[in-house]
């Protein structure tokens, strides 16, 4: 019995994007994905080495900071990096979940660097929704005097001891671009110029 089929639901599966079941068996073995052989690092420190190298180079700091400012969790960039350099062929998976928490403990690092306020993960805000605008409003001051008093101690949330001590002195050693601790301009309205 021959079995009709909708044209429709047919172009709808082959035009989803995804990888048809069973597609990476057809690629050339001759021609692996970087993931596929042998990973560039196996030790974690030089793994962690040149994760610090990579992120302390302005072209990719800055644009890091500027994302921790405006309200990107360290997780999400913890996990980018990291996965990035896996596709890369750089670590394997087990090194890549070693890698997660110094990696985010760096990010807290930089970000206490350049003196801009962090978050861990995306849940902080969602949690802040949930609560009462009083509670909200003493929770803020609470902050408010923790970070005043963080500030005025010096202290790091980084725990000591999490990252090597030559990974700290690079991070003390390197010097904050002005423009991320400067303002941002605030451009006049259309309103305010008349031009609606």
């Amino acid at each position: 019995m021959a079995e009709i089929y909708n044209q429709n639901g047919i172009n709808a599966l082959v035009n989803t994007g995804k990888p048809i079941p069973g597609q990476s068996l057809t690629n050339d073995p001759e021609q692996p994905y970087p993931w596929e052989g042998p990973p560039q690092f196996t030790n974690f420190k030089e793994a962690l080495n040149f994760i610090v190298d990579e992120l302390l180079e302005e072209e990719i700091y800055v644009p890091i900071i500027k994302g921790i400012g405006q309200g990107v969790p360290l997780t999400d960039i913890a996990l980018q990096v990291l996965q990035t350099g896996f596709q890369e062929g750089k670590w394997n998976p087990d090194l890549f979940m070693m890698l997660i928490e110094p990696v985010i403990y760096l990010l807290m690092a930089l970000a206490e660097k350049a003196n801009v306020e962090y978050r861990i993960t995306g849940d902080e805000e969602d949690d802040l929704d949930s609560e009462d605008e009083d509670d909200i409003a003493e929770m803020k001051v609470n902050n408010l005097k923790k970070y005043t008093e963080s500030k005025i101690t010096k202290e790091s949330r980084v725990p000591s001891g999490v990252l090597p001590p030559d990974v700290i002195k690079d991070i003390e050693e390197l010097e904050i671009p002005e423009s991320l601790l400067s303002k941002p301009k605030e451009e006049e309205s259309l309103l305010a110029r008349g031009e609606v």
